[in-house]
């Protein structure tokens, strides 16, 4: 059975989590700086993977469905501002 866009989300939502508190504990315990360092990257990693999926989700939904209503402004508008958004990243 095919997980849904949702679960997969969630799924990985719950990894970042993890990871975060792990990256926590890391620096509570004065660990090696480029080992938070490390483990930061990996969670900035996850949360762009996590991005995409949300991206790829809303395209196939909701920016569909806006096209078909009219809404082409709006979706261009958001598109313009998420990649703004990125951008600053």
């Amino acid at each position: 059975m095919k997980k849904t866009a949702k679960q997969r989300a969630l799924h990985r939502l719950k990894i970042i989590h993890g990871h975060l508190n792990k990256i926590e504990q890391m620096v509570e315990e004065d660990r090696y700086c480029v080992d938070v360092i490390t483990q930061s990257l990996a969670v900035q990693s996850s949360l762009k993977s996590l991005n995409k999926l949300l991206l790829e989700k809303h395209i196939s939904t909701c920016v569909i469905d806006q096209v078909k209503q009219g809404n082409s402004k709006k979706i261009v508008d958001e598109l313009i501002k998420l990649y703004e958004l990125e951008a600053r990243s």
